[in-house]
C-alpha cells in the first residue's frame, strides 16, 4: 500500500517541492523527475490490438454502475473485466479527479463510474487498487468535492495525493513520439501491472474535447502549461509512452460549456452514456464527433479534435468513424 501524508503535511511539502522543481523546467522535459531510466510496464490488454477499432457501448437509464458494467461486457464478454486484470496484479485506476467540483457540475469523472471499476478489478482478483490523480486544483479539495474519494475507498481501492518527489523522468524512445523527449510520470503509473484509464467528456478551450488521451496529463507532473504548448501532438507521444491496459469514458453527464472546469449547472447535460476499449484514440474518435454525444452546435466538428488524427497517424487507433466497431 502507497504511503499517505497526512493532508496539512502533504500540501505544505507539496508547495516547497512545486517552488523548487520550477526553476528546472525545459523543453521538451520538465525536470524534477528522478531517474531518466525509467520505464512503464503495464501489460497492454490481449485484444488490444485486434480491438484497437472496437469499442463497448452502453446507454440509456440513470444507473451508472450498470452502464459500466454493460459496457465492458458488450466490449470484452461475460468475463469482462477478468479479460485483463489477473489474480493479484497491482492495478492503477486513474480517474479525472482535477478539479474541485461536485460531481453535477461535470468536471471529473462520476464517483459511482470509479467505484464500480474498483470493485469489478477486486473482483477480477487484484491484490491493490490504487486510485489518483495529479489534480489541477487543490488536491485534497478534488478528492472530497467529487466525491471520488469516498466512493473509490468505499469500494476498496487505496487513495492517496500524489507526492511531488514521486514522479521519476521516462524517455519518449519510440520513434513515433515526434516533440516530446521525456517527462515525469508518477512512479505507481510505471509500477502497476494494470492502468485503467478512466476519463470524463467534456469541452477544453485549447483542444475543443477532452475524453481518454488528454485524461493521461494526470499521470504527469512538470509545467502544465508547456505540455499545452503543440498540445495535440504533445498527447499524441504520452498516449504512445503511456498506452492504459484499458480505457473507460464516462458521459453519464457531458460538460459541453465552460471545460475544463465548468462551474455552472445549466452546462452539464445528462446523456447516460458508458464508452470503454483498448485504443483511447478510438473512443475519442468515437466520442468527438457530435454525431454522438450531445456537443454544442457549432461547437467543433471531429477534423477540430486534431488529436485523435495525431493518435491514429501513430498507430494507436483510429480516427475514421466508418472504420468504429460498436459493441453494444
Amino acid at each position: 500500500m502507497a504511503h499517505r501524508l497526512p493532508r496539512r503535511t502533504f500540501l505544505t511539502t507539496a508547495g516547497a517541492a512545486a517552488l523548487g522543481a520550477a526553476g528546472m523546467a525545459a523543453l521538451p522535459g520538465c525536470g524534477g523527475g528522478g531517474n531518466a531510466d525509467a520505464t512503464y510496464r503495464a501489460r497492454a490488454h490481449p485484444q488490444a490490438e485486434a480491438w484497437k477499432n472496437r469499442i463497448g457501448l452502453a446507454q440509456g437509464g440513470d444507473d451508472p454502475a450498470r452502464n459500466v458494467q454493460t459496457a465492458i461486457e458488450n466490449l470484452c464478454g461475460k468475463d469482462g473485466v477478468r479479460t485483463f486484470v489477473r489474480q493479484g496484479d497491482i492495478v492503477v485506476v486513474k480517474p479525472n479527479i482535477g478539479w474541485a467540483q461536485v460531481p453535477e457540475m461535470g468536471a471529473t469523472v462520476d464517483p459511482t463510474v470509479v467505484a464500480t471499476v474498483v470493485r469489478l478489478c477486486r473482483e477480477a482478483g487484484a491484490a491493490t487498487v490504487k486510485v489518483f490523480d495529479n489534480s489541477v486544483g487543490t488536491d485534497a479539495k478534488c478528492y472530497q468535492f467529487s466525491g471520488i474519494e469516498e466512493a473509490a475507498r468505499e469500494a476498496g481501492a487505496d487513495v492517496f495525493l500524489c507526492q511531488r518527489h514521486r514522479f521519476r523522468t521516462v524517455t519518449f524512445a519510440d520513434p513515433r513520439c515526434k516533440r516530446l523527449k521525456e517527462w515525469p510520470i508518477y512512479d505507481d503509473v510505471l509500477t502497476c501491472d494494470v492502468l485503467v484509464n478512466v476519463a470524463v467528456a467534456k469541452t477544453h478551450n485549447l483542444c475543443y474535447v477532452t475524453l481518454c488521451m488528454k485524461n493521461l496529463m494526470g499521470t504527469q507532473g512538470g509545467d502544465r502549461g508547456k505540455m499545452h504548448q503543440e498540445i495535440h501532438q504533445n498527447l499524441a507521444d504520452l498516449n504512445v509512452t503511456i498506452t492504459p491496459t484499458f480505457n473507460i469514458l464516462d458521459a453519464t453527464r457531458v460538460m459541453i460549456d465552460g471545460g475544463p472546469g465548468g462551474g455552472r449547472k445549466d452546462q452539464v447535460v445528462r446523456a447516460d452514456t458508458i464508452v470503454c476499449g483498448t485504443s483511447s484514440t478510438t473512443i475519442d474518435c468515437w466520442a468527438a464527433d457530435p454525431a454522438h454525444l450531445p456537443w454544442p452546435k457549432g461547437h467543433h466538428d471531429l477534423k477540430a479534435v486534431e488529436m485523435v488524427a495525431r493518435g491514429a497517424e501513430a498507430g494507436l487507433g483510429t480516427a475514421d468513424p466508418a472504420k468504429i466497431e460498436v459493441a453494444a
